[in-house]
């Protein structure tokens, strides 16, 4: 009797565990896909602002000129 008691018990838990696993491993898909979207960001921004530091030289090279 005591055997058959803790029998879903051990179940529960393993679920537990294996549903906590699952979780765990979603949440480190949505923070590499999260983490993927901000270093593009974070390129696009530098990109940008170099850009827009190269435009100024250059305009200031053809202002002086």
């Amino acid at each position: 009797m005591v055997r058959s008691s803790r029998l879903p018990k051990r179940r529960n838990q393993y679920d537990a565990i294996s549903g906590l696993c699952e979780d765990v491993s979603e949440l480190r898909e949505r923070i590499t896909r999260l983490e993927q979207s901000l270093f593009r960001g974070l390129w696009l921004l530098l990109a940008n602002l170099l850009g827009v530091v190269f435009s100024l030289i250059q305009q200031g090279i053809f202002l002086n000129h």
